[in-house]
Formats: structure tokens, sequence, C-alpha cells
């Protein structure tokens, strides 16, 4: 792990670890009871309010705390600058961007049911498409954020990305995302960590993450579901390299479904000696996703193989980080985001935000995440998506409301909400956005 500041660095004792890997959920129990529930000195300073173009057509971070360039001198709505001249390419850029997701935006907007007395529901929607087009525009695919340790591409944000995309209406653009991570995957079909825009380099030596390949599998099936019956074979085709590629890795390293996936950090980037949920429920996603797109019985036999692998080893313990013990992961919710329903049952997932529940009204990653109080909102809209697409609207929506009422001045959704409510470090991120619009994709067709 580098030095620079992780997106996901949990800050976790050696001490601590033995104990609650020794101790299993109980040891989690115990450290909420007699812990305090917030260390009043963890602030993290929000490090932008959003980001926008400026009259040069560059990106550039809007200050959070009244210095410099503020949101005053935002165009409403947008992540343009009202300096950018009207003539402006990135002007006629954003004017496509909202046009293609006018279909999109409209049915959202007339829709019956948990959204359509709730405009703090459709204003998140447009928060949340300015904030994937700003960190997708003109870039071979979606960066994470744009402060200086978050401009890169991850591998699994690019993939929620892709969905969301052509959920809204950018299949192409969708396509793209997809392509180009395509050409960044390794012979072996597994993925680094991150990649800078625009080369196939990593930026550290960060050990490369398997999550990346099932997801990215997953992302594939979701955009060619999404594209007209009459072009699927189409995009099928164009992604065939990708999830041959990606299919035969999952295949090979879970021995058709019969095996553990190999050790590797996930979501929370952190060093693993053993499978963690998120490694395995990604890795499910990804077999199954391979046996809808190939049709092939061998693929199908796979998938399921790994989903009863799943639920007689991690399920037999409760669903936690490890086989065994951890306490509750926020990756559980990766199941339902990712259409592999049935598997966690519905309490199992709604108990995530009791065990997780930070103060300002978020979850952490894991029990195990240190305990400052802070909400992620990554993990959080992770949760509404799960919940939003196996049929939870009531909680599904509380989530997605909360998410409105802890935007930035700008109303781009930071990564971290503060015990007290604030946001906090980088703002916008690419994977909340994508989420939330997912979310919303979900509840507006039920």
């Amino acid at each position: 792990m580098p030095a620079s500041p992780s997106r996901r660095r949990v800050l976790r004792g050696a001490g601590t670890l033995a104990v609650l890997g020794a101790a299993g959920t109980g040891a989690y129990t115990l450290r909420r009871r007699f812990s305090p529930p917030v260390d009043p000195r963890t602030v993290v300073p929000l490090f932008s309010a959003t980001v926008a173009y400026d009259a040069s057509e560059t990106r550039q971070l809007i200050e959070a705390d009244g210095t410099g360039t503020g949101t005053d001198s935002l165009d409403p709505g947008t992540r343009l600058l009202s300096a950018v001249p009207d003539t402006a390419a990135v002007r006629g850029r954003a004017a496509e961007f909202l046009a293609g997701t006018a279909r999109w935006t409209d049915a959202l907007a007339e829709g019956s049911g948990a959204l359509s007395s709730r405009p703090a529901l459709r204003e998140l929607a447009s928060s949340a498409l300015a904030d994937l087009w700003v960190l997708t525009d003109d870039l071979p695919a979606p960066v994470a954020g744009w402060s200086r340790n978050w401009r890169f591409i991850w591998p699994r944000d690019a993939a929620f990305a892709a969905v969301a995309l052509a959920r809204i209406g950018h299949p192409d653009r969708a396509l793209d995302v997809l392509t180009h991570l395509e050409s960044l995957q390794a012979g072996d079909g597994w993925y680094e960590a991150r990649y800078v825009p625009g080369t196939d380099r990593a930026p550290d030596d960060r050990a490369r993450q398997f999550d990346g390949t099932g997801l990215v599998l997953w992302a594939a099936a979701e955009v060619v579901a999404t594209a007209p019956r009459e072009r699927r074979a189409a995009v099928r085709g164009r992604l065939a390299g990708l999830i041959s590629t990606s299919q035969q890795v999952l295949l090979a390293s879970t021995g058709d479904g019969t095996v553990m996936p190999p050790v590797s950090p996930d979501y929370w980037e952190v060093h693993e000696r053993s499978v963690t949920l998120g490694i395995m429920a990604t890795t499910l996603a990804g077999l199954r996703a391979g046996a809808e797109l190939t049709g092939g019985d061998r693929a199908r036999r796979a998938a399921e193989a790994f989903r009863s692998l799943l639920t007689e080893t991690f399920g037999a313990h409760g669903y936690q980080r490890h086989r065994r013990g951890g306490g509750a992961d926020s990756a559980l919710a990766f199941l339902d985001a990712t259409g592999c329903h049935g598997i966690a049952s519905a309490d199992q997932l709604l108990s995530l935000r009791q065990e997780l529940a930070r103060p300002a009204g978020g979850i952490a990653p894991g029990a195990s995440w240190k305990a400052d109080g802070i909400s992620w909102t990554p993990s959080t809209s992770l949760l509404a998506l799960a919940l939003a697409r196996s049929g939870r609207t009531t909680e599904a929506v509380e989530l997605l409301l909360w998410l409105a009422q802890h935007r930035t001045e700008a109303g781009s959704l930071p990564e971290k909400v503060l015990f007290d409510g604030r946001p906090a470090a980088v703002a916008p991120l690419a994977w909340t956005a994508a989420n939330v619009l997912l979310a919303l994709d979900a509840l507006n067709e039920d």
C-alpha cells in the first residue's frame, strides 16, 4: 500500500485485528458496545465542492472553503463555469450528453410510485448525471474523481459507470468504456487496481485486484442486455475478446465454480490473507454474466456450483467479510446490486444499515473499519442499489434521500460524510454517482 492516501484505506491496529480475527462477530459487538461510536478528532476536509470546466476548457477543482473559484461561478445544474464561452466545444459535449439522457430523465419525472412525489430524488438524479459526465467527458473511461490521488481509472468503478451510461441513454459511450477496459486487461484476465488515463500503466505498485474481472464481465452482460434486441449480437461481438478472456480466467481460477477464487485485495484496497466476501460476490457476478452472454452449459454449471460454494462457506457464517469472521461487510450488497438475488435474505441485506451504521446516517464499508464516525457514500449507495434491485423500495428511497441531503454546496456527491453530516474528502465520485443513477433507474422500473 503506498504512502499516499487511498480512497478506501482502512486504519486498523494489528493488535485489534488479531483479537477480532480470533473472536469473530462477537468481538465486533463488544467493540461497538464499549468503544465510543465517534472519534471527535476525525475531521476530514472536503477537498472540493465539485469539479468543473473553466474558460480554457480545462477541468478544475472548485474550492469548498470559499477561496478561489466558488460555486457561485457555476452555471446552475452544470459542471461548467459561467466563463466558458457559448461556442466552446465542451458546452456542445455537455448539451449532447444531456440530450442523450432526456428520455431517461423524462421517464423519471413522469414516473409513478416511489419517485413521483419526491422532487429531491429528481434533483439527485440531475446532480449524479452531472457528476458522472464531468468525470467521463473526453476520457477513455471515467476516472474515480478529480483530486490528485483519485484521477485514475479503477476497473471496478468504471464497470458500474458503464452500466449506468447504458441505462441512462448512452449505450455507445458505455460500449466505448468497456472496449477500453478490454484494452487494459492483462493476458491472464486480471486488472491492475487502477490505471493512468490514456495509458495501460498503473500509477503505483498496488497489488492487482481480482474483483475487476468479474465486475467488468458483469457490466458487459448488462450493456448487452440494454441494447435493442436486433443489436445485441453486434454489441456482444464487439466485446468478444473481453468476454472470452474474462470467462476463461473465472472458470480456471475457480475450478469451474468448485473452489475459492484467488486471494486478492478488494474494494477496501488492503492486503488480504484470505478470500473476502467482496471477491466472492464479484466472482459470482462474473460467472453468471459469462453464462448469460455465452449460453454455454459449462458456464451455467460453474455459476450454479459457485453459488452453492458461496452459500455453503460464507453463508454458513452469516456472510461476514471473511469465511468465518470479520464482521458485516457492505460487500454483501454486491450480490443483489449485480442481480444475484435470493442468496442473502432481505433481513441480512437490511441489517447492514444497522450493523454498519454511522452517526450521520450512512454506513461504513465494514464492521472492522475504523470507528471514526464517517459514512462512506460508495458503500451507502451500493446498498441503495441492492435494495432497489431486490424490490425493497422504501428502504432504497430512504438511503437515496440521505445521499441527496448530504451533497456538497455545488450538488456533487462526496466520498465521505462526517459524523456531524458534513460532506468530506473527494467530490464528486464516479462510483457513487453511478450507483445512484442505477438505483433510481431500478426504482423507476417498478
